[in-house]
């Protein structure tokens, strides 16, 4: 036997496991989609119009790459892996899109023409397929963990961006306001008592306002608190007792 024999042979080989491989797969995606199916008809309306739809995405998904099986060009070019994906769909689907079972024929037809290769009965050795269908559910599990840290810290990022953006819309909002002690708010100042009440008594509020350069938040901030009070009364009394005590000694 020659070199290229024994490399077809591998080839060969190769392709009727990857076939029932996507026919295993492709079975229990049909299950899923039977229970889909189910959860569907279970639902109340509003729940079951959602997974409806999504049932529908999913299928328009699987027409759309199940559409070049059609074409002779396609199948010039297509590797095993490309005919396998298609072929693993296509069991997926059949039972419940025309268009998928339409495309599971043509599959069959051009494998069997193309490769001799009876795709419901491959003819693979078993334990190739077992071992050949592990790693396939190990890369579909794993590629499913990735989706779900990428959807994580996607979400992540989405939340620390509106927490940067409030902080800065609040950063501007605090810039954008005049300093209490400027001309500037002054001037603002006057503006809005311009036409309002008697002259004499907003001019006399403008100059209060000039004189008083505190804020008024700074002024409740360092306001003395009732205790302090109590405590510098409770010191001035003492001290008036001592005072009265000395003068009558």
């Amino acid at each position: 036997m020659s070199e290229a024999d024994g490399m077809e042979d591998a080839v060969d080989g190769a392709m009727r496991t990857g076939l029932m491989v996507a026919s295993r797969i492709g079975e229990q995606l049909a299950r899923m989609r039977e229970q889909e199916q189910r959860t569907i008809a279970a639902a109340e309306e509003q729940r079951a119009r959602e997974l409806q739809e999504r049932f529908d995405a999913q299928r328009a998904a699987a027409r759309a790459q199940l559409a070049p099986v059609s074409r002779e060009d396609w199948w010039d070019k297509a590797s095993p892996e490309m005919i396998e994906r298609v072929h693993e769909t296509a069991t997926a689907w059949k039972a419940y899109d025309p268009e998928a079972a339409r495309a599971a024929e043509k599959i069959g037809e051009q494998v069997q023409s193309r490769y001799g290769i009876d795709v419901n009965n491959t003819g693979a050795d078993e334990a190739s397929v077992s071992a050949a269908l592990a790693r396939a559910q190990q890369a579909r599990t794993e590629s499913e963990s990735e989706r779900t840290k990428s959807s994580a810290a996607r979400t992540d990022e989405v939340v620390a961006r509106a927490a940067i953006a409030g902080a800065n819309r609040q950063d501007r909002a605090d810039r954008s306001e005049p300093a209490w002690d400027t001309a500037e708010r002054r001037q603002q100042l006057a503006q809005s008592l311009e036409g309002k009440g008697d002259r004499e008594a907003v001019k006399a509020r403008l100059l209060a306002d000039k004189h008083q350069g505190t804020h008024p938040h700074a002024a409740v901030a360092t306001k003395p608190t009732a205790a302090k009070i109590a405590r510098m009364g409770t010191a001035s009394g003492k001290g008036r007792t001592l005072e009265r005590g000395g003068l009558e000694r």
